[in-house]
């Protein structure tokens, strides 16, 4: 009977392996088709982002080290209409004190154009060319500080940023231009960089070579399987569900539809109806993307979360094990809650793609991933006490587990740097590997990731189911080194 049962188990894993497996050599062969394209640039009437205006919204807590220079960066971004706010959200540090004596800013007396909730402010402030906005703010959080810039912003669309983050000049036109070509575009982000180590110089990039720290590389394979493969891919089907929150952009109208980002205190109508009362996520921007595409569906209106390779967007990624697991764990944390708040749309026909593909990806291969991971290391060692595993079987399972990642990660490694060459110079700095001897160190990196980091990652994500379950909400903010400036 305990054999039996045991197989019954070992079947229900395999298939659940294989067909992750192949999800994942699905959108492998995706990526590889869209980057062994040229570079396509839009044809036909030429785009006049003058009637495309943006507001950037930057909500800083405790950055004084990076605000600066993110802020110099984004006011010499190339677009023709454009306001930076940042929001000091009751920072302990210098933050607002070095934003006041940087930019000569001054108390200005701004009207404010919506009615989101946020904590109370303390002061707004203005450069003397009007191109810069602070909000100084009582802390109440990210989602608190972007509804606050919200009601304060004045363009068509909403940009949000965070506040040590650097974007490629022609980024904003980036992410602009979904909106432009199709009016069904209701959200749009780019690929994220790891900042750590790069050299600016005139708010340019012009050093950005190969970390030797290792969790940092283990990052940046991350990033490029993450951003340049699974979300092309989900994308395409119209089932990606998150969008960065270090480079996103948003319709102001459809935020202020659905009540702008969630916060325990927001009590706009829509969330109380949708969401309820007194609800909170750790990680707001894919719960935003998701009450977008209810809202959109629930009226009957077709909408497309858009991702895009080209437009770069550079963050600085935590560089130790104890920064970098309370990430990973705040992350599955928040695709909990997510998918817990709008349980009702998973399976759902009305919300097409999204309800039958992109909700079940992300509760059965995304958040339930590391629950089988962990089910099935408890299988083997159950098998091996009682003597029922072929460690033939297991070993060759494993060699071959390793050999495949390795195949795919030099395969699309080698790809995508062969599509930089032709793309902008912000594309070939992103991705860090310049010569054959990065190249290795990041292939090395990877297999000794799939080691180590794997297993890593995996009790973080485990951490962050149970820290859902105990409905914690520490956001858990890492320590900012800041980008050298010469």
């Amino acid at each position: 009977m305990e054999q039996l049962a045991l197989r019954i188990i070992e079947k229900i894993l395999i298939l659940y392996f294989i067909l992750y497996l192949l999800i994942d050599i699905i959108l492998f062969f995706y990526a590889i088709i869209v980057f062994r394209k040229k570079k396509q640039q839009h044809s036909g009437t030429p785009i006049d982002y003058r009637e495309h205006s943006v507001s950037i919204l930057v909500p800083a807590y405790n950055e004084s080290v990076s605000i600066v220079d993110c802020t110099k960066m984004l006011l010499n971004l190339n677009y023709p209409d454009y306001e930076v706010i940042v929001i000091n959200d009751g920072s302990s540090d210098t933050t607002l004190e070095k934003l006041i004596q940087h930019f000569s800013l001054e108390i200005a007396d701004r009207t404010r154009q919506s009615d989101l909730s946020s904590r109370a402010m303390r002061a707004i402030y203005r450069s003397p060319d009007q191109r810069l906005t602070v909000i100084d703010k009582e802390n109440g959080g990210k989602a608190d500080s972007i509804n606050a810039g919200i009601n304060y912003s004045e363009k068509t669309y909403v940009c949000t940023i965070d506040a040590d983050s650097i974007l490629d000049a022609e980024a904003l036109k980036e992410i602009v231009t979904p909106f432009i070509l199709d009016k069904h575009t209701t959200v749009s982000g780019g690929q994220l960089a790891a900042a750590n180590g790069i050299v600016l110089s005139n708010n340019k990039v012009v050093s950005s070579s190969m970390p030797k720290n290792i969790w940092v590389v283990w990052q940046i394979v991350e990033y490029i399987k993450s951003f340049l493969v699974s979300r092309i891919g989900l994308s395409k089907i119209n089932a990606l569900l998150v969008m960065s929150g270090a480079f996103s952009l948003f319709r102001k109208s459809d935020l202020l539809a659905v009540g702008g980002f969630l916060t325990k205190n927001n009590d706009h109508p829509y969330i109380l109806q949708h969401v309820g009362r007194n609800k909170q996520t750790v990680c707001e921007d894919m719960e935003v993307v998701v009450r977008l595409f209810k809202y959109k569906r629930d009226l009957k209106q077709k909408t497309k979360v858009v991702f895009l390779p080209r437009p770069v967007c550079w963050t600085e990624v935590p560089d130790n094990a104890k920064n970098l697991y309370r990430q990973r764990s705040r992350w599955h944390q928040g695709l909990t809650e997510t998918l817990r708040i709008h349980r009702s749309m998973i399976f759902e026909p009305r919300y097409k793609a999204t309800g039958l593909v992109g909700l079940p990806y992300y509760l059965f291969f995304e958040l339930m991933a590391p629950v089988m991971k962990v089910f099935a290391i408890l299988f083997v060692i159950i098998a091996s006490i009682i003597s029922v595993v072929n460690y033939y079987w297991l070993l060759l399972f494993l060699l071959g587990a390793i050999l495949l990642t390795t195949i795919i990660t030099t395969t699309l490694t080698a790809l995508i740097e062969n599509w930089s060459i032709q793309q902008t110079a912000a594309n070939r700095d992103a991705l860090r590997y310049k010569n054959f001897g990065n190249w290795v160190w990041l292939i090395a990196a990877s297999i000794i990731g799939e080691l180590y980091y794997s297993f890593f990652k995996l009790f973080a994500q485990i951490h962050g189911i149970f820290n859902a379950l105990r409905k914690q909400s520490n956001w858990m903010k890492f320590e900012r080194k800041g980008v050298e400036n010469v």
